[in-house]
């Protein structure tokens, strides 16, 4: 079929095209009590994108596609539009690919058993013993098999398959509900007992009352938390986003911020981007210095810069756009035990939520849900507001530990624990 699309193409009048083809088998179970509720879904999409000698490219997208459509889509492209003048792109578009091993698929998705999703719900109910009072209120499960298929008419012709299982558990605790979502690329890599202990600690910091401000100077960010923030952060490290609220102008030299899709058994990972750029680690803050952003071709091309390899579709896009694989602090030797005696005491933060901005357009407002701490015991929870800006935040880390954790939300982010200096000012806000 991407034969037919790049023939199609060019018998069209175009220079340069190229053919996305992606295929995704997806399988859920829902349900709280056996037997599990379980149906199927499959999509077949292709996308193609045309360029003329000069002028932005043009491009459709197709479900479950045959050659008759895609001549026909072909000869409305081709009629749409003549070349404006403007140069484009095209010729960036890699021509040929290395073959990359990744450790991205699981084979044990071809012949599956659904008895496997019945024995981690119930172990997941075994755990949950541990924890008085701590309930299971939903647990819904997916499976994912994905193919892609990639090629363009300068000779890139490549494919990969990769696995993606994924859990979101709700539980309840007296009268709080939480929901915890967890993602690996292969399905053994699941802990029921740490997911459980996860939700245990979140729902016990929720039982804090808030506090107007607090003396408290170091604050450790686990995780959770800390990747939360980056998400929140993560725009001004795009090269077709810098500038304003996010802007990146430098870090403590604690922090080395890296994204990267060639990461073993990562949900980020692939062997290459969406327009057939190699994965490779790249650095987008190295020890506290900005280094570049993450961009695509057509990014890249107008800010006169190399792709990073970070084009990828959406589900709803034709073309691809600037977006993560992998994106994380690069963890140190420090343990967390480490980061609590370097403090001595301080607040654990283990849940964070944006509130919004202050007066600066620059500072955001976050809601925290955490533990006291003093000589590496963990005491009761709190709860409180901090505001800081990007740059203030990034330079505030004082340490880096070595327990480098990961969540998958549209992209995949991960975070060891962070330790920072903030302060809380005459009208008791704290400020980091």
């Amino acid at each position: 079929m991407l034969e037919t699309v790049l023939k199609a193409g060019k018998e069209s009048g175009f220079s340069t095209v190229e053919a996305f083809g992606e295929k995704i088998w997806r399988w859920e179970n829902e349900g709280s009590d056996q037997p599990l509720a379980a149906h199927e879904v499959q999509s077949n999409r292709l996308l193609a994108r045309a360029f003329r000698d000069s002028g932005d490219p043009l491009g459709f997208s197709l479900s479950n596609p045959d050659a008759r459509l895609i001549k026909q889509y072909f000869s409305t492209l081709s009629s749409a539009s003549g070349p404006d003048g403007k140069k484009n792109f095209a010729y960036l578009l890699p021509r040929t690919f290395s073959k990359i091993k990744l450790a991205i698929y699981d084979p044990g998705i071809e012949d599956w058993n659904e008895t496997q999703v019945g024995e981690l719900l119930e172990k997941i109910r075994e755990s949950l013993v541990t924890f008085p009072g701590l309930k299971l209120k939903k647990f819904h499960f997916s499976r994912i098999l994905k193919k892609t298929y990639l090629a363009n008419s300068l000779g890139f012709l490549a494919k990969y398959k990769k696995t993606h299982f994924q859990v979101q558990v709700a539980f309840m605790f007296r009268d709080h509900v939480l929901e915890l979502s967890e993602s690996h690329t292969y399905f053994s890599h699941f802990s029921p007992e740490r997911l459980v202990a996860r939700a245990a600690n979140l729902l016990g910091a929720l039982m804090a009352e808030s506090i107007p401000g607090t003396d408290q100077e170091f604050f450790v960010m686990s995780p959770e938390a800390s990747v939360q923030i980056l998400k929140e952060f993560s725009s001004g490290l795009k090269l077709d986003q810098l500038g304003g609220k996010s802007r990146v102008i430098g870090a403590s030299s604690k922090v080395s911020i890296l994204d990267n899709p060639a990461m073993a058994e990562q949900t980020g990972s692939v062997p290459f981007d969406d327009e057939g750029t190699a994965a490779e680690e790249k650095y987008l803050i190295n020890k506290g210095v900005f280094v570049a952003p993450i961009s695509d071709i057509r990014t890249a091309f107008v800010k006169q810069k190399k792709s990073s390899g970070n084009g990828f579709r959406d589900e709803r896009g034709i073309f691809p756009q600037v977006q993560f694989s992998n994106l994380y602090f690069k963890p140190s030797v420090s343990s967390m035990a480490d980061l609590l005696r370097a403090a001595g005491k301080g607040i654990l933060v283990y849940l964070v939520k944006l509130k919004g901005f202050a007066n600066s357009a620059n500072e955001y407002v976050f809601s925290a849900h955490g533990y006291f701490f003093e000589n590496e015991e963990i005491a009761h929870p709190v709860h409180f507001l901090f505001k800081t800006t990007m740059r203030s935040y990034f330079l505030h880390i004082l340490d880096v530990s070595k327990e480098l954790r990961f969540f998958h939300n549209r992209f995949n982010i991960g975070s060891p624990y962070l330790l920072l200096q903030g302060r809380c000012d005459p009208e008791k806000k704290i400020i980091i």
